[in-house]
Protein backbone atom coordinates (compact mmCIF):
# COMPACT_ATOMS: atom_id res chain seq x y z
CA UNK A 1 0.00 0.00 0.00
CA UNK A 2 2.82 2.69 0.62
CA UNK A 3 4.28 1.94 -2.90
CA UNK A 4 1.22 2.32 -4.29
CA UNK A 5 0.77 5.91 -2.78
CA UNK A 6 4.38 6.72 -3.38
CA UNK A 7 4.21 5.98 -7.13
CA UNK A 8 0.79 8.19 -7.12
CA UNK A 9 2.26 10.77 -5.46
CA UNK A 10 5.60 10.90 -7.94
CA UNK A 11 2.63 11.02 -10.61
CA UNK A 12 0.67 13.56 -9.57
CA UNK A 13 3.79 15.35 -9.06
CA UNK A 14 5.81 14.58 -12.41
CA UNK A 15 2.16 15.99 -13.69
CA UNK A 16 2.28 19.03 -12.31
CA UNK A 17 6.12 19.74 -12.93
CA UNK A 18 5.78 18.77 -16.93
CA UNK A 19 2.81 20.99 -16.51
CA UNK A 20 5.05 23.71 -15.28
CA UNK A 21 7.96 23.39 -17.63
CA UNK A 22 5.54 23.67 -20.43
CA UNK A 23 5.13 27.24 -19.52
CA UNK A 24 8.46 28.16 -18.23
CA UNK A 25 11.99 26.75 -18.23
CA UNK A 26 12.40 27.12 -14.55
CA UNK A 27 11.81 24.38 -12.58
CA UNK A 28 11.55 24.03 -8.53
CA UNK A 29 10.56 21.02 -6.72
CA UNK A 30 9.74 22.01 -3.39
CA UNK A 31 9.00 19.49 -0.73
CA UNK A 32 8.35 18.78 2.96
CA UNK A 33 8.64 15.11 4.39
CA UNK A 34 8.24 13.99 8.34
CA UNK A 35 9.29 10.41 7.08
CA UNK A 36 11.15 10.43 4.29
CA UNK A 37 8.94 9.07 1.77
CA UNK A 38 8.11 12.49 -0.44
CA UNK A 39 11.27 13.56 -0.18
CA UNK A 40 12.01 10.55 -2.28
CA UNK A 41 9.27 11.55 -4.91
CA UNK A 42 11.13 14.97 -4.68
CA UNK A 43 14.31 13.71 -5.62
CA UNK A 44 13.06 11.23 -8.46
CA UNK A 45 11.07 14.47 -10.05
CA UNK A 46 14.30 16.73 -10.15
CA UNK A 47 16.44 13.81 -11.62
CA UNK A 48 13.65 13.86 -14.55
CA UNK A 49 13.37 17.30 -14.91
CA UNK A 50 16.74 18.97 -13.44
CA UNK A 51 14.40 21.15 -11.51
CA UNK A 52 16.24 22.53 -8.36
CA UNK A 53 15.61 21.05 -5.14
CA UNK A 54 13.92 22.57 -2.43
CA UNK A 55 13.46 21.14 1.25
CA UNK A 56 10.75 23.09 3.29
CA UNK A 57 11.77 23.17 7.23
CA UNK A 58 9.13 23.00 10.03
CA UNK A 59 10.15 25.28 12.99
CA UNK A 60 9.34 22.59 15.29
CA UNK A 61 10.98 18.91 14.64
CA UNK A 62 8.55 16.23 14.25
CA UNK A 63 8.51 13.07 16.77
CA UNK A 64 6.93 9.91 16.32
CA UNK A 65 4.19 10.99 18.46
CA UNK A 66 3.58 13.69 16.15
CA UNK A 67 3.29 11.38 13.01
CA UNK A 68 0.53 9.36 14.60
CA UNK A 69 -2.99 10.28 12.29
CA UNK A 70 -4.63 7.50 14.75
CA UNK A 71 -4.91 9.67 17.71
CA UNK A 72 -7.01 13.07 16.56
CA UNK A 73 -4.90 14.91 18.55
CA UNK A 74 -1.44 14.36 17.21
CA UNK A 75 0.51 17.23 15.39
CA UNK A 76 -0.35 15.56 11.77
CA UNK A 77 -4.02 15.46 12.24
CA UNK A 78 -4.46 18.83 14.23
CA UNK A 79 -2.51 20.37 11.63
Amino acid sequence: MKSKSMITVVIMMLCITINAQEQSNKTLVAYFSATGTTEKAAKLIVEVTGGTLYEIQPEKEYVTADLDWHDKSSRSSVE
